[in-house]
This record gives C-alpha cells, sequence and structure tokens, in this order.
C-alpha cells in the first residue's frame, strides 16, 4: 500500500501560494497534532506562513446548542460568497467525555456552503478544551488567514454563559440566542452577553 509523501516546510508554503486546498487540509491536520513528529514540524510552518496571515475578517459566532449556528452560518456564508468574498469555516463540534469522540456533524447543516466553490469547511472536535473552541483554533486560524480567505467563520460548540476564549480571537463576536430564553435576572448575569460585538434573534415562534 502506498504511503502518502511526507511534506516539508517549503512544499506548505508552495501548497499554500497555488491554492491547494488539499494542502491547507493537512497542515490543518499537522497543527491540531499531538503527535511529537508533528509538533515541530508544525511550528516552522506556521512560522513560515506567519507573514501571509493578517488579511482576513476574523469572525467567532457563538450561542447556546439548538440556538441554530450552523444554519445561520450556512446562509451567511453564501451570501458572503455572493459578493465574491472566499469564506473559511473552522466548526468545533463538542468531544465525549466519556468515549472521547466527535460527530463532527455541523457541516451537513450547511448544504448549500459546502457545495460553494469559494467556501471551506472544516469540522473539529474540541478533544477535552474548555472554552468553545479547540485548543488549536487560534494556528488553524491563522492557516486559513495565510491560505488567502476573506473572511474566517469560527462556529463555537454551543455555549453557556463563560465560554468566552474565542472573543479573544477574533475582530467581531457575534452571539445568536434564542427569543424568550430568560429574564432580567439572566442578563445581568452577563457572561458571553457582555463580551459580543452583536447579539442576534435566531428563531422566534
Amino acid at each position: 500500500m502506498a504511503t502518502r509523501k511526507r511534506l516539508s516546510v517549503e512544499d506548505y508554503v508552495a501548497g499554500f501560494r497555488a491554492g491547494d486546498r488539499a494542502v491547507l487540509a493537512r497542515a490543518i491536520t499537522l497543527v491540531e497534532s499531538d503527535a511529537p513528529r508533528h509538533v515541530a514540524l508544525a511550528q516552522e510552518v506556521l512560522t513560515a506562513l506567519l507573514p501571509l496571515t493578517g488579511r482576513s475578517r476574523r469572525v467567532g459566532i457563538s450561542g447556546v446548542p439548538g440556538v441554530g449556528k450552523s444554519t445561520f452560518i450556512d446562509a451567511f456564508g453564501t451570501l458572503l460568497t455572493a459578493q465574491g468574498k472566499s469564506v473559511a469555516v473552522l466548526a468545533i463540534d463538542p468531544s465525549s467525555s466519556v468515549t472521547g469522540g466527535s460527530i463532527l456533524g455541523d457541516k451537513t447543516r450547511m448544504a448549500k456552503l459546502s457545495r460553494d466553490e469559494r467556501a471551506f469547511i472544516r469540522p473539529s472536535p474540541t478533544s477535552g478544551t474548555l472554552g468553545g473552541v479547540h485548543r488549536k483554533t487560534r494556528e488553524t486560524m491563522l492557516l486559513c488567514e495565510a491560505f488567502g480567505f476573506d473572511v474566517v467563520l469560527i462556529e463555537t460548540v454551543g455555549v453557556g454563559q463563560s465560554e468566552t476564549v474565542v472573543a479573544d480571537m477574533v475582530d467581531f463576536y457575534l452571539v445568536l440566542m434564542l427569543a424568550g430564553a430568560g429574564d432580567e435576572l439572566q442578563g445581568i448575569k452577563r457572561g458571553i452577553l457582555e463580551v459580543a460585538d452583536m447579539l442576534a434573534i435566531n428563531k422566534a415562534d
């Protein structure tokens, strides 16, 4: 059985400059890996690609489970691509505390966007990381920036009141809300509400 060629730092940089999405996917897998042989190479790749970053708009999207984050991203991302923008979606799914597995099913709710040639969707598990994101989400976001995407959307896991890690990674933090959820006391508790740049009611009865 043939094995895939191990890419060098130069191969990754060349692949990014050529717009090869297979190389981007392999770079994300490399960065997310904890294998000792991958960690050093991942750091070298990130260092080499760093000069290409900084030109993307980064948007974090959070909300309680079931608020419709993936469905919203499908519509919003499609709107952006219709305007000629390229969009990367980093969708974070929770990992089981029992088995460690993750469904990685957010992409199934992005049926239209996933078929759009201007869009790239990458699901990742939390792998036990708290805060709503993967421990390497920041690095993965940098890879998408270096690849040249105009907009990077980060979908967190379903969050509660205190998972605000993504707010420090992005230019704009959107929190989706359900109509009629909570009362004045819940609002006073703040949490993610006080760091959000915008609140949007995504569902109504």
